[in-house]
């Protein structure tokens, strides 16, 4: 099956309270005849999905023109299967007759049979008419496909909800495809995430609910729609420069956790090693970390996971030049002794809960943190919780001698403990 991806125009609705696509506007739709050219003339397949985050029969999206030269291409190249995507107002038996030449599938997006739902979803349609248009499809000697969202927002019981809706779209459909509902950053989607109005589903939890219809040939599923990683479109981004409450629990650092909780997976057979943040973004960027990176690609790089402890939240080395990390900034010296106790608590919580979830993956776990700091501290106090020795690669004895040194991590003596550190990790881990 060849996939055909069709950014042009933009999604006449462009409302769904959950959509990020449909809110983008593509390229102009007279680049259709190059791209279509381009796709077919490396097709070798008979079968074709086409995705354009709107309609594939709305005119103002995909020009009369374009379907046309795409029917005659698919006709020319033997392709006998074609799946579009389209939105009910669309769908008419005058649209649908140019394809009669092809087994044609019209996806179309139902996401729930509850009509209230579909109001605040602001779908801009209602099951009856999605009903209709199935039955125009089905007239017109085409099949129906049909999406639904498993946990869209405001749906309550999302079981018996989605069980309804489901019941509902077989009578209309010849296949449904049940879909984990994940925040886009042009979404208002993600504003609900953020206010803690509505979560995605972890990939566990989404496979439980869509157990009982595993064996049914007519359903599929689809847990990830498209690579999920927090992403704040730039509307929503804060400012993060502070030291207290808000800047140690603020919401675009709890939903990153949540994620590293939920959906994140860590490299698999690696030493976790937890570092210390620095005030240059991305971390990478700073003298520190240059220094610690230095002894851990000589060490082989590959056998590590580096993870950062800081006011943000446990912070995989991949994610570091991502918002909100990349964006923070927490003065130390304006830290009372209330706000140290407070930020050694919730990164104890934080670490705790991310090894539980993630201490499958690891075969040990080390640090390389200032004996006296408060990351320390609550890293000390995580793994004692859960029973997990933490060596800190960084001799006490070492750090005593350094007392005098404004950045100890940068000397060559804390560095030659990371160096030897190292080796013993290479060696006692398996």
């Amino acid at each position: 099956m060849a996939v055909l991806i069709l950014n042009y125009g933009r999604c006449s609705h462009g409302r769904c309270l959950f959509c990020g696509y449909g809110r983008l506007s593509g390229r102009d739709p007279e680049g259709l005849k190059g791209h279509l050219d381009d796709f077919f003339s490396k097709l070798e397949d008979d079968e074709i999905k086409v995705f354009g985050s709107g309609s594939f029969l709305d005119e103002r999206q995909i020009p009369q023109e374009a379907r046309d030269r795409f029917i005659a291409k698919c006709e020319k190249a033997g392709v006998k299967n074609v799946t579009i995507e389209s939105r009910p107002e669309f769908i008419t038996t005058e649209a649908l007759a140019p394809f009669a030449g092809l087994e044609l599938t019209v996806a179309m997006g139902l996401e729930s049979a509850d009509d209230e739902l579909l109001k605040k979803l602001d779908k801009g349609y209602t099951s009856g008419e999605f009903a209709q248009a199935a039955k125009t499809v089905h007239e017109a000697g085409a099949k129906v496909r049909t999406y639904l969202l498993v946990n869209p927002p405001y749906a309550g019981d999302i079981k018996a909800s989605l069980s309804q809706s489901v019941e509902y779209a077989l009578a209309h459909s010849d296949s449904l495809v049940l879909i984990n509902l994940l925040p886009h950053s042009k979404a208002p989607l993600m504003k609900l995430w953020v206010e803690g109005r509505w979560s995605f589903l972890s990939r566990e939890r989404f496979a439980e609910l869509v157990s009982p219809w595993s064996k049914d040939p007519r359903v599929e599923t689809d847990d990830e729609t498209f690579r999920f990683i927090p992403a704040f479109d730039d509307s929503m981004k804060d400012d993060l420069k502070g030291v207290g409450e808000w800047y140690l629990t603020h919401p675009h650092f709890e939903v990153w956790q949540d994620y590293l909780l939920r959906w994140y997976s860590p490299p698999e057979g690696k030493v976790l090693i937890l570092l210390p943040c620095a005030y240059k973004k991305p971390y990478s960027d700073s003298r520190t970390h240059k220094g610690i990176i230095g002894k851990i690609r000589a060490a082989g790089r590959g056998a590590f996971h580096e993870v950062m402890l800081s006011n943000a939240g446990v912070i995989p080395r991949e994610f570091e030049a991502s918002y909100p990390f990349a964006d923070y900034d927490w003065n130390e010296r304006q830290e009372t002794k209330a706000v140290k106790a407070r930020y050694v608590e919730v990164t104890c919580e934080r670490l705790a809960a991310y090894l539980s979830a993630h201490k499958k993956y690891y075969l040990r776990v080390v640090c390389f943190l200032k004996h006296d700091s408060e990351s320390y501290e609550a890293a000390k106090k995580a793994c004692e919780g859960l029973g997990i020795e933490l060596v800190n690669l960084l001799k006490e004895e070492t750090y005593k001698s350094l007392a005098d040194d404004k950045s100890p991590l940068q000397s060559d003596a804390a560095l030659a403990d990371l160096e030897e550190g190292l080796r013993w990790c290479l060696q006692s881990s398996t």
